[in-house]
């Protein structure tokens, strides 16, 4: 080999290294915690998620999603916009099981079928909402209480 070859092996060695090095020191890359749930600068959680620490927490906020949603419906106070303020409070809410992501997804389906049907007038999208908010209720008996 020539040394010019050489040479420009040996730099872009250099610069390759050089990218490795500000790719894996970079602040963009995430840290995880313990937990695996990505994780702010100083390990504290992301600003725009509202966690649960337990399942005890979570059940409180989605019991409290649920009690605007009644509240809502029986005033029949329902507006896009405050449909839509349950649906981003519940986008920001992360379930701490397995076993709560059924709810939190059919939460949200029920919000968004309400949200159809304020905005265009959709029938079946208020029927499938309370169906689903019914069956909710059926399959997660605390939210009665």
């Amino acid at each position: 080999m020539t040394t010019k070859f050489k040479i420009l092996i040996f730099f872009l060695l250099i610069i390759f290294i050089l990218i490795l090095y500000l790719i894996l020191t970079s602040e963009s890359v995430k840290k995880i915690d313990n937990s695996g749930l990505p994780t702010g600068q100083a390990g504290q959680p992301a600003k725009n998620e509202i966690t649960a620490s337990s399942e005890e927490d979570y059940k409180i906020k989605v019991k409290e999603i649920f009690t605007a949603y009644e509240k809502l419906a029986k005033d029949s106070g329902f507006t896009p916009e405050k449909v839509d303020e349950l649906k981003n409070q519940t986008l920001n809410l992360k379930a701490p099981a397995k076993k709560f992501i059924e709810l939190h997804t059919n939460l949200f389906i029920a919000l968004t079928n309400m949200e159809e049907y304020l905005s265009q007038k959709y029938e079946q999208g208020k029927n499938a909402s309370l169906e689903k908010i019914n069956q909710l209720k059926a399959d997660y008996s605390w939210l009665n209480n």
